[in-house]
């Protein structure tokens, strides 16, 4: 286990102090909420499988993920011993493939997996078709999905900055008003008058 090295990390390892926690809070309980807020699951602070191999020990990646997957075929009508013998082989694999991914994304795609959005993904389980979902299709909708987000974001980020004069007052006789101000001494109208720093 390394020290954390960003501040982030720092506040993760604050946040969640072992990997209980971790798994405690990215586990397919919560599959329903990540459903329903995939904007979180794309935002949220969270380790990525690399992350969480090098905060709270090598393993605890594959591990998770092999939860993830032991749900998966305990909600298929699969019982065959053999796929349940292969599940952890399979995690190692796929944790390997997908280290570079945060929990919350990859909760989402086996929350999507578990409710049959990729075909008949729900009704049996199979190793590679989980695989061939989050590359071929998951990925897809994440860049798209990522992008919709983004945009958003900065949608918003102008809209916080776009400027509303007081009630009362017009964008020029407001403007006429924090000239006055400031030529009477106001330091803060003066500022206000000043152009933002890019």
């Amino acid at each position: 286990m390394q020290a954390p090295v960003s501040h982030e990390e720092k506040l993760w390892v604050q946040k969640w102090t072992d990997p209980s926690d971790v798994e405690r809070q990215f586990n397919p309980t919560h599959w329903g909420y990540t459903l329903s807020n995939p904007d979180k699951a794309y935002a949220a602070s969270c380790p990525t499988l690399a992350a969480y191999d090098r905060l709270y020990g090598e393993g605890c990646a594959e591990d998770w993920v092999c939860t993830q997957i032991t749900v998966l075929f305990a909600a298929s009508s699969s019982r065959e011993k053999g796929l349940a013998d292969g599940i952890r082989l399979f995690s190692s694999a796929f944790a390997a493939e997908v280290r570079q991914y945060k929990l919350s994304e990859l909760m989402l795609f086996f929350a999507r997996y578990k409710s049959g959005k990729y075909d008949n993904s729900y009704a049996s389980f199979d190793a590679k078709r989980i695989g061939n979902a989050f590359f071929k299709e998951f990925l897809k909708e994440r860049v798209h999905e990522i992008d919709r987000v983004e945009r958003a974001r900065v949608q918003q980020e102008i809209e916080d900055r776009r400027f509303t004069p007081p009630e009362g007052y017009t964008s020029f006789s407001w403007y006429q008003e924090l000239k006055r101000r400031a030529e009477q001494g106001d330091t803060e109208a003066a500022a206000q008058l000043q152009s933002p720093s890019i």
